[in-house]
């Protein structure tokens, strides 16, 4: 099943003014990776004027992830939003920021907004992904996690390269 088949909001008919939308979209039919299990939360608001279409979206789930640090896996709620204006006309775009704005037909039925959700909740998962702000990471001589417990290496290996250094600081 496509994306678009679980998102979409009828248009056709729709009175001027707001209207609520609340969607539970499963993460499979939006092509989100083994790492989204849950239930995705849409909230939709959409205030229509003659001119265009204001659609204000929450996204909110959780997924599983591992720890870049200490490789255990680990759960993280995720929430985020965006917005779009729909216009009717090309000429209207020049008024948004581009990726704020899509034109639409007189004739369209429906939104999809799918493909705008997947890649939204995408965005929003962080570029470092940590179990907790402190993790200790793995020791990386024997791989024991510091979070669990210690090991008995040495905790200060001397890397060769920064020696010249040492030897500058220490004088």
């Amino acid at each position: 099943m496509h994306s678009g088949d679980t998102l979409k909001i009828r248009i056709s008919g729709l009175s001027d003014g707001v209207h609520e939308y609340h969607f539970d979209a499963d993460p499979t039919e939006l092509g989100l990776g083994e790492e989204f299990q849950d239930s995705i939360s849409v909230g939709a608001r959409l205030e229509k004027s003659n001119r265009q279409l204001y659609l204000t979206v929450s996204i909110s789930t959780a997924a599983r992830f591992q720890c870049d640090r200490c490789v255990e896996e680990f759960s993280r709620s995720l929430s985020t939003s965006y917005h779009m204006f729909y216009v009717y006309d090309q000429l209207e775009t020049g008024r948004f920021e581009e990726d704020e704005v899509q034109v639409i037909s007189k004739d369209d039925t429906h939104i999809e907004i799918g493909d705008d959700v997947r890649q939204i909740l995408l965005l929003a998962v962080p570029f470092k992904l940590l179990c907790r702000d402190d993790c200790k990471g793995l020791c990386p001589r024997c791989g024991t996690n510091l979070n669990e417990s210690s090991c008995d290496c040495a905790t200060e290996e001397a890397d060769p390269r920064w020696e010249g250094l040492r030897k500058l600081k220490n004088n």
